[in-house]
């Protein structure tokens, strides 16, 4: 069966439909983040708060890629995609409405209410995310099993917060590898208030123990090492963009040829990446174990060599290059994760992962500060940090 089409953002689809066989399982649910994960959102200046809370759905920058691949797996008929959201729920028609325009089939989407946190002087709940998002994944995993959609979850996050914990955490406590009492311990050390560990609890006694989820995506939004995931001992893929996460699900036949080259046209035709780029992420994502050697190899012989990307550098020199270093590397490449009927994987010291997420985040916001400060002293510099940097043409 040839693979389904997805169009490219704004226009056209891909200019050849490989027919890879590459059908999807019967029931899949996408769970997503938004800020930094699909969107391009800077929370590290006013500015840039100001501007994600004012600005039109058309004027909202989607993070390259991530709107072509989010849309092919929503036109799945057999996909559910859930996002929850730190973002306020004052936004809920903006972002809605940006679905909409993209093109985007969002089934549930969980927006974090800061108004009621106000109110009841919940202060610190505005800024802690562990709470709010186990509670928001659990109860739309309720919601969910409602609509008979219980199907396996691939998770996408991003590397500004604790997504990685989050899912992580979420996956174990469904899964009861994590208990009760453990878990009441931890969410005591993640700033949740008395209620809301409550209420954490009580939506997970409501849920039957399954193994959810198989398989985190992280998006290197802020450059992170991938060695900082590390810890999570193969539960998470570090990915730096959206062709290596569409590889990856290429490998495990969870969307198709045409999507990947999809993907990878966007990259060249909306964000000015060239073929030696799409090859090296290639090559990158095979040494990390992102994407399995053999489906690289697929995808460099038969579909990249199309369209934008063959245009834009990915001639036949260069496809048989990347061959050979593909071919060379596959006895050093890293062991690809866990696939989706991959085993139980090994328990994460989440007591020692918190205290990491967070010092990594203190040592980021003091780098912030100290940067902010010396760029004060440079003309014309703040004015450029504060406006998040070039963007695309």
């Amino acid at each position: 069966m040839a693979p389904e089409s997805s169009p490219e953002p704004g226009g056209a689809g891909p200019t050849a439909s490989p027919g890879a066989p590459t059908s999807p399982p019967t029931e899949v649910v996408y769970r997503w983040d938004l800020d930094k994960t699909y969107l391009q959102t800077d929370f590290g200046s006013l500015r840039g708060l100001w501007r994600a809370a004012v600005e039109r759905p058309q004027a909202k920058l989607p993070v390259p890629g991530m709107r072509t691949l989010m849309t092919a797996l929503s036109r799945r008929r057999a996909a559910r995609i859930v996002v929850v959201s730190g973002s306020p729920t004052v936004l809920r028609g903006r972002i809605e409405a940006m679905f909409q325009l993209h093109g985007v089939r969002c089934d549930r989407l969980e927006l974090k209410d800061f108004g009621a946190r106000i109110a009841r002087g919940r202060f610190r709940s505005i800024r802690a995310q562990v709470p709010y998002k186990l509670l928001a994944h659990l109860q739309t995993r309720a919601w969910l099993r409602a609509e008979g959609a219980a199907a396996p979850e691939i998770c996408f996050g991003d590397d500004a917060e604790v997504d990685a914990l989050v899912y992580c955490l979420y996956a174990d406590i469904v899964s009861r590898r994590v208990d009760a009492s453990r878990l009441r311990a931890l969410l005591d050390g993640c700033d949740a208030y008395p209620d809301e560990r409550d209420a954490i609890l009580r939506a997970l006694a409501d849920l039957p123990r399954e193994d959810v989820v198989k398989r985190v995506f992280i998006h290197l939004d802020s450059r992170s090492p991938p060695t900082r995931y590390d810890c999570y001992l193969g539960r998470v893929v570090p990915t730096f963009d959206a062709f290596q996460i569409a590889t990856s699900l290429y490998g495990d036949k969870l969307c198709g040829a045409t999507e990947v080259l999809a993907v990878a046209e966007d990259l060249v035709g909306s964000w000015r990446v060239d073929g030696a780029g799409l090859a090296g992420s290639l090559e990158d994502a095979v040494r990390r174990g992102v994407c399995p050697a053999p489906a690289a190899i697929e995808l460099v012989e038969a579909v990249l060599p199309m369209g934008l990307p063959a245009r834009a550098g990915l001639d036949r020199a260069l496809v048989e290059r990347t061959l050979r270093r593909l071919q060379a590397g596959v006895a050093s490449a890293a062991p690809a994760p866990p696939g989706p009927e991959g085993p139980v994987l090994a328990d994460l010291p989440y007591e020692s992962l918190w205290a990491s997420e967070r010092a990594f985040a203190e040592t980021r916001a003091m780098a912030r500060r100290l940067a902010r400060q010396t760029a004060a002293h440079v003309p014309g510099l703040s004015a450029f940090l504060e406006s998040g940097g070039p963007h695309r043409g």
